[in-house]
């Protein structure tokens, strides 16, 4: 089981990556599947320190992809976040591209060639060379996307804007605002899959928290994010407590047999 078990998570981990933004949110729904599965599993086998370091790496690319694609996950999840990658995080929401290479870096899996060398002149970095274009790849994705978390935020605070005093809010002109509405709008929709055999089906949704429309010069934004689910955090943590409760009944009272061991002493 375990052998079946690593090998489905070691082919997804190898096949998703976070910077393809047509699968955001197929991807993290995976990561967080994967980080779920590994949390309570290979404790006790001779593995335990490389699927210890996968399940790290699983978190960072997590974290890379939330940074990029923000959406609402598991509460113990996010909270697991935070204690490993929080700076990071925060580092990468104001557009540190050396954070965003630091972490792929250790996160990604092993990149290889798909073409033959020539043999006869190899250079000694030839076996880093599929790294060094996957990341330059993933650096212009960050790049392209650096102004959408200001974007964002700003497009939280207002229900009604004109685009050109929103363009100046964030030194830029109206056309170049013009622009990154509109990169906004394409990396924010992703093909979700919904069903179907084949992972490629699917419909496209938008993956952002904030909708907007423009009309004419007034740019309209409308909240589209789901309140929280209050219900599913009290149920869980009522299951927890349950599970808790019939622990402590299944162990011995330890202080009542002591009691009356020494009651039985006094000859009570």
């Amino acid at each position: 089981m375990y052998s079946v078990c690593e090998c489905q998570i070691t082919i997804f981990y190898v096949v998703y990556l976070p910077d393809d933004e047509a699968f955001c949110w197929d991807i993290i729904d995976l990561y967080i599947s994967l980080i779920q599965r590994l949390r309570n599993m290979f404790k006790l086998t001779y593995k335990y320190k490389m699927i210890n370091k996968q399940n790290e790496q699983m978190h960072g690319l997590l974290a890379i992809a939330l940074t990029m694609y923000p959406m609402r996950i598991d509460e113990s999840i996010h909270t697991q976040l935070r204690e490993k990658y929080g700076d990071k995080m925060l580092r990468m929401q104001k557009g540190d591209l050396q954070v965003f290479e630091e972490l792929f870096s250790f996160a990604c899996p092993k990149f290889l060639s798909p073409v033959v060398p020539n043999y006869d002149n190899v250079h000694p970095n030839y076996h880093k060379e599929p790294f060094q274009q996957q990341l330059k790849v993933f650096a212009e994705e960050v790049q392209q996307q650096a102004q959408l978390s200001t974007i964002r935020s700003f497009l939280k605070l207002y229900t009604t804007m004109p685009v050109a005093k929103l363009a100046g809010f964030l030194d830029m002109t109206e056309q170049e605002f013009r622009i990154q509405l509109l990169v906004f709008k394409h990396k924010m929709k992703n093909l979700v899959w919904t069903s179907g055999i084949s992972a490629l089906d699917g419909e496209f949704q938008s993956a952002s928290e904030v909708d907007f429309y423009i009309d004419k010069d007034m740019i309209h934004i409308a909240d589209t994010k789901v309140a929280r689910r209050y219900g599913d955090f009290f149920i869980r943590q009522i299951h927890k407590f349950e599970e808790l409760n019939r622990t402590l009944k299944k162990m011995p009272a330890t202080g009542t047999t002591a009691t009356s061991g020494s009651a039985a002493a006094r000859g009570v």
